[in-house]
């Protein structure tokens, strides 16, 4: 049987088309994953879903134990999809919108499996997994946008109006999440895809003043056009 991992938000708990199995509690030598792995199936696919947040949502961006969480995935899968959300850069991002970035840009805060020896990667989100999401969406006919930069800023605060400009020049998107899951992956083999929910402008983009408790309201809107593109993703494999 095909096996993936899975990272998400707390959304997820609610995944219709999820068969779940059991939950598997672990521990790394890098500490406590986010959430238990939720096991499970889509079609003839197994699934080891891992709430990013935590199974209450109670961990900020900035206290996500990514490592732990990558060393738990990787136990069982050499395949992840990572689930975020992000801030749209470029006014003429048409807002809600679901993006399948092509690339990152991750200055700050870079995380590593290897702190006590030499290890260098070349990081990359153009995969077999990728390119799968973009046919997936094709065939839901769900439009994605598939030439965007993800930036990531540590969190948890949003960004403000000054370091959005400067970001400008080096992406399309903003977000506190994917960039280490990525990098972590490719240092392990790990293929790894990200689906992005473009749910507000960043800081100053828009004509409104970007809130919290909105960017979630989008966000759970923009849940039923990820799962369709997912499911139709894992129905393939």
């Amino acid at each position: 049987m095909k096996k993936i991992g899975v990272i998400g938000g707390t959304s997820f708990k609610d995944w219709d088309g999820f068969e779940l199995e059991e939950e598997i509690e672990s521990h790394t030598s890098w500490g406590t994953p986010s959430s238990p792995l939720f096991k499970g199936k889509i079609g003839e696919v197994q699934v080891f879903l891992l709430l990013r947040h935590g199974k209450k949502h109670d961990i900020p961006p900035h206290k996500i134990n990514h490592r732990a969480n990558i060393y738990a995935l990787q136990r069982e899968v050499k395949k992840i999809i990572g689930i975020s959300s992000a801030g749209a850069l470029d006014e003429e991002i048409n807002i809600p919108a679901i993006s399948i970035p092509r690339d990152y840009v991750n200055f700050w805060n870079v995380q590593t499996f290897y702190d006590e020896r030499i290890k260098h990667v070349t990081p990359t989100l153009l995969n077999d997994i990728r390119e799968g999401l973009l046919k997936a969406s094709e065939k839901v006919q769900k439009e994605v946008r598939d030439d965007d930069i993800y930036v990531m800023t540590r969190g948890p605060r949003l960004e403000t109006k000054a370091e959005v400009q400067i970001l400008k020049g080096f992406g399309d998107i903003v977000g506190m999440t994917m960039c280490p899951e990525a990098t972590l992956c490719q240092e392990n083999s790990i293929e790894y895809a990200s689906i992005t929910t473009v749910d507000n402008y960043a800081n100053g983009i828009g004509p409104d003043k970007v809130k919290y408790e909105d960017i979630v309201e989008t966000a759970r809107d923009n849940w039923e056009n990820v799962t369709k593109i997912l499911e139709e993703y894992l129905q393939g494999l």
